[in-house]
């Protein structure tokens, strides 16, 4: 049986344990559950002298599941018992049965059980027994002591065995075929049944049906054999849903409504309307049937055609707006709390929606954790184009702005705030507008869009000044003063820095104004003032201090090393190199740890200590590696230069990055 190797070793081990005990196959509808234990019973037919006797119990599929009394009444007859003398109690065709299987070696195979209490009647009490089920079945674990096996899906090479099997040599010679593995997710019912259309048209390039199965809305019907419910995808995913107890067949149905399909039980809870120990329980009954999965613990998801039959489910589900908002709500208060400890300082609009089933945060760390775990979640969310979700979209991409920035997402960022722009249109909402693209401004300039960013900020600060909004026109301002500043135009950056800055210190928004201070230093430092950038830096280090804001000091000791370095003071830079490293493992930015790896590396390599320098260089090309920033290059291609290969570059305890503390 092609890639499942493994398997049928684990059920030799398992038999010939000689164990009294029954041996479960359990795993989701279509992984080939049946074709692995019938594959196994049939290389071992010389074990069974006296016979195998087995049986469809119908637990999953279009038909009545067998009742036991059906099932031991076929068992007694396969036994030679003649019908009329088959007993009609139960308890006597039990006993009936395993009379006559005592002493004898039998394999018995119950394939495709729904429950513990349609098996246990079928347990001969001795000899081997295999069961197959969509279920986990964890009470004959408990009660009758069987080792269970959970059947995975296919890995990528398992699945390209298994078409090379049906296809011959086609797949090696076509490229599309390993895109064709993955279009199925692993499943493989689903790669039987594309070896199969793969067949029926030898003419055609595999490419053709990759075409056709890579639409997502299409996948499922693509997976059809026509006129045979066994040997298509909908059915026999849906065999499973029907037989689940309806709140968890409805909370599996609202899953598909979730933007990335990886859920937490709060969030799980949000989307059905429970309680979180009530979202749990039904988390336990979805994976325990194996229509969801937990691959990280208390992470869930299900394989990508279960997903896309559950997407399917939701875009019909009748509760599925309601759902949506209750999902919105959830993430979008609970983005909140977590800013407010990652970016406390920061200006804050009142949220809408219902916040009772966020959740809370003890510290730093919990909190930017939660955001490295969901910020895709509030990408997903921010693009529902649902009219009545514009106020929460927007709301949402600005609360995540702070995490964007100090993790560099830019791509995230750039994808939530254009739906945001798209909501803030739609609604009219002109101070809305301004504060989107005022943000949007900052991600366009970081990816290299500088007159996109420019158009951005002259909108912003156009519309804070029609609506009256000075906070937010000097944020304007002071943006396109970064911008001047790196264009090259110094006087006209530090004049509108200077604009915002009064502003500033007028109102006593302290942290807008350390910002101030530090970027009319980066311009000081443009045109050579090395006391002017100074002593700006000087204010604003002593702001961020006292505000507690280690992203924003990380990138002032920065600069005030860039500067000592410059004076020709190497002590000097180093010491502030290495307060910013400090400063952004404490708030876990990992551009800022790159950056002052980098320059730390390059004050040792210019002092003469070569293995200092590659520690501290490595640990800053993956750190920039893994940002996709293109400093990785430069610094991969200068430790190239030196003949240095990176195995002679891991980073060590000194410049490992380190968790994230609990508190800033």
């Amino acid at each position: 049986m092609t890639g499942r190797g493994a398997e049928l070793a684990w059920l030799d081990h398992q038999v010939g344990a000689a164990r009294p005990a029954p041996v479960v196959v359990s795993g989701p509808g279509g992984v080939g559950k049946s074709a692995l234990v019938l594959t196994w019973a049939h290389a071992h037919l010389s074990d069974f002298p006296d016979g195998q006797l087995w049986v469809d119990l119908r637990g999953h599929g279009p038909d009545r599941p067998l009742t036991p009394d059906e099932a031991l009444g076929a068992f007694l007859r396969d036994l030679g018992v003649p019908h009329a003398e088959v007993p009609q109690a139960r308890h006597e065709r039990e006993g009936r049965y395993r009379s006559l299987l005592h002493g004898r070696r039998v394999l018995v195979v119950l394939d495709n059980a729904a429950s513990e209490d349609q098996v246990r009647p079928l347990l001969p009490g001795a000899g081997v027994v295999l069961v197959t089920s969509r279920n986990v079945l964890p009470g004959l674990e408990v009660h009758e002591g069987a080792e269970v096996l959970n059947l995975d899906l296919l890995s990528p090479d398992q699945g390209q065995a298994l078409l090379r099997a049906a296809l011959g040599d086609r797949v090696d010679r076509e490229p599309a075929a390993r895109e064709l593995v993955a279009q199925c997710g692993g499943l493989p019912l689903a790669l039987r049944i594309v070896a199969q259309l793969a067949r029926s048209r030898p003419a055609a390039p595999l490419a053709e049906l990759v075409a056709e199965l890579r639409h997502a809305g299409d996948r499922l019907d693509a997976l059809e054999v026509g006129g045979d419910l066994h040997s298509s995808i909908r059915p026999v995913l849906s065999w499973s849903l029907d037989r689940l107890p309806e709140d968890a067949a409805r909370a599996f149905r609202l899953f598909g409504a979730h933007p990335t399909g990886v859920v937490e039980a709060p969030a799980f809870a949000a989307l059905c309307g429970v309680s979180v120990a009530r979202a749990a329980r039904l988390l336990r009954v979805l994976v325990g049937a194996h229509m969801l999965a937990e691959p990280v613990t208390g992470r869930y998801g299900a394989h990508d055609l279960l997903r896309l039959f559950a997407v399917e489910l939701a875009g019909v589900d009748r509760e599925r707006v309601a759902a949506k908002a209750r999902l919105f709500d959830h993430v979008l208060h609970t983005a909140e709390r977590a800013d407010a400890l990652v970016t406390p300082n920061r200006y804050r609009v009142p949220l809408v929606g219902d916040p009772a089933g966020a959740e809370e945060f003890a510290d730093y760390g919990s909190a930017l954790a939660w955001l490295h775990r969901h910020w895709r979640d509030a990408v997903g969310l921010c693009a529902w184009d649902e009219p009545e979700l514009d106020v929460r979209r927007w709301q949402l991409a600005y609360t995540m702005r702070g995490y964007f920035f100090l993790t560099k997402q830019w791509d995230g960022w750039l994808e939530c705030y254009r739906s945001a722009l798209a909501a803030c249109l739609r609604l009219g909402d002109r101070h809305a507008e301004a504060r989107i693209r005022n943000d949007l401004g900052r991600a366009l300039l970081e990816t290299g869009r500088p007159d996109e960013a420019a158009g951005q900020y002259e909108s912003a600060q156009r519309l804070f000044e029609e609506i009256g909004d000075r906070h937010g026109w000097s944020n304007a301002v002071a943006n396109r003063a970064v911008l001047l500043r790196r264009s090259g135009d110094l006087a006209e950056a530090l004049r509108l820095n200077k604009s915002a800055l009064d502003y500033y210190l007028e109102v006593g928004a302290r942290r807008n104004a350390a910002i101030a201070w530090r970027s009319r230093a980066k311009m000081h430092y443009a045109e050579g003032a090395l006391d002017e950038a100074s002593a700006d830096l000087d204010r604003a280090v002593a702001m961020f201090a006292e505000l507690g804001s280690h992203l924003d000091l990380a990138e002032a000791y920065d600069l005030r090393g860039v500067i000592a370095a410059r004076r020709g003071d190497a002590a000097g830079a180093e010491a502030q190199h290495l307060a910013a490293l400090e400063a952004s493992r404490a708030c876990g930015s990992t551009l800022e740890e790159a950056k002052a790896l980098h320059r730390l590396g390059d004050l040792a390599a210019a002092r003469g200590s070569v293995d200092e320098a590659v520690a501290r260089w490595g640990a800053a090309v993956r750190h920039y590696r893994s940002l996709g920033s293109p400093e990785a290059a430069g610094l991969t291609a200068r430790l190239a230069s030196m003949d240095v290969a990176e195995e002679r570059f891991p980073p060590d305890e000194e410049t490992a990055r380190p968790a994230v503390p609990k508190s800033v």
